[in-house]
């Protein structure tokens, strides 16, 4: 979210900045056409410019416009919250597997792809996930003949 603030602001600076330069082009050209000559009805020149400025400022609206269209409803990011686990008195093997389910703690995880990613016995792995459910780190799911696995 912090990202896609930053990109609109940036977005909405250089826009800014290149109205400015567009708004300077036609201010200088105004001053051009009028010390040529080319209006000769002093009553078309207000008319032009404001035509001209018209035009952009049409451009700078729909810019922000579609920015703004993008922003709430294309980039959503959903806020987690992050819990904070106490890992410390777990050993190596048990810190791996809670990063492993860790990565997959948004749709859960299998505890039989557990064995085959670790390529433990199910019944290390299963000891595991009871020191780890024990310690209030996950929740274990019965889903067939197998469990899933959720961070709590």
């Amino acid at each position: 979210m912090e990202n896609n603030r930053k990109l609109g602001i940036v977005l909405v600076v250089l826009s800014l900045i290149i109205g400015g330069i567009f708004f300077y082009y036609i201010s200088n050209l105004t001053q051009k056409s009028q010390d040529l000559g080319c209006f000769s009805n002093a009553g078309c020149s207000p008319i032009e410019r404001g035509l001209s400025f018209s035009h952009i400022a049409v451009g700078i609206f729909s810019f922000i416009f579609a920015l703004g269209f993008y922003l709430l409803f294309f980039t959503r990011e959903r806020i987690i919250k992050q819990k904070e686990y106490d890992i410390t008195k777990l050993n190596s093997e048990e810190k791996k597997m809670f990063l492993f389910i860790r990565e997959n703690k948004e749709k859960g995880i299998y505890q039989s792809n557990i064995v085959e990613h670790f390529n433990f016995p199910k019944s290390k792995v299963s000891r595991i996930l009871d020191k780890l459910e024990r310690t209030g780190i996950i929740e274990r799911r019965r889903r067939g003949m197998t469990n899933i696995i959720f961070l709590k």
